[in-house]
Order: structure tokens, then C-alpha cells, then sequence
């Protein structure tokens, strides 16, 4: 019963997020910045204060370094991010957001963080709910993910 209905919950999640309103959200980000979905998801994963390996890109994205490397290019050529050499590993490349990376980040973050109208069916009391027990989810997701 607890599996089927945490099935039904996620799925609801999931709806939320990529379909409707959410999945508009992210074009409308899109739009705004002129990046494709892939370049935005590369940029929301970038840290303004700490400068990301490209090796630690391709396996937070599970994918070939290459792709990664053809990502940074777009996020370069758009100005938003730069790319170094680590400071104590010279092997190693990073990628820092620029300091107009910096501004369209603040814009995305905005665009995205606008809740959708849908939301406005719940009472003052069930959004606080709402937004606890999402909260409490996701901070067993991250823990998981670095167990």
C-alpha cells in the first residue's frame, strides 16, 4: 500500500514539475536567456562561489566528458562561463560562472521559483504542509545520494 501510494505521490510530483506549468517554466527560462534546456540545466548546476571540474559535470550528468565539453562551449560562447585550469592540478579543467553567468542565473532562479497558478487551490496552512513535507523528501534524497 505504501509503495503504491508513494507510486501515485511521485508521479504527481513528476506531473507538476515537467508537465503544465512546470515544463513551462523552463522554456519560458529558456527564452529569457536564450539557452536550450540543456544549457540552462548545465548553468543551474554551476556554483557562482566554487568553480565545478568538468569531470564532476559528465558524472553529476552520466554522461560522456566530451558532451560536457560541447556544454561549457555554449555556456563560453553565451559569456556566462569561463573555463580554468584547477589551481593545484593543472590536469584538471573547471568551470566558473562568469559575472554576467552570475545575472542570468538570478534570472533563471527567479523565472523558476514562480510557483504555478495551480498552487493557489491550497490554504496558507496546506502550502506550509505542502512545502515541509517536500522539503523533508528532498533532504533524503540528498543524503541518499551521497551515502
Amino acid at each position: 500500500m505504501k509503495d503504491r501510494v508513494a507510486r501515485e505521490a511521485w508521479q504527481a510530483l513528476y506531473g507538476l514539475v515537467f508537465e503544465g506549468e512546470g515544463r513551462l517554466r523552463i522554456h519560458e527560462a529558456c527564452d529569457a536567456t536564450g539557452l536550450t534546456p540543456a544549457l540552462l540545466k548545465t548553468l543551474l548546476h554551476l556554483e557562482p562561489a566554487r568553480p565545478v571540474a568538468m569531470r564532476e559535470l559528465a558524472e553529476a550528468f552520466h554522461c560522456d566528458p566530451s558532451y560536457v565539453t560541447s556544454l561549457v562551449d555554449g555556456l563560453e560562447a553565451a559569456g556566462l562561463a569561463e573555463r580554468h585550469l584547477h589551481p593545484t592540478d593543472r590536469r584538471v579543467k573547471v568551470v566558473a560562472v562568469s559575472d554576467h553567468g552570475i545575472e542570468v542565473l538570478g534570472t533563471v532562479r527567479e523565472i523558476i521559483a514562480e510557483p504555478p497558478a495551480a498552487m493557489s487551490v491550497l490554504t496558507a496552512t496546506e502550502l506550509r504542509q505542502l512545502r515541509d513535507l517536500v522539503a523533508k523528501v528532498a533532504d533524503a534524497d540528498a543524503r541518499a545520494a551521497t551515502a
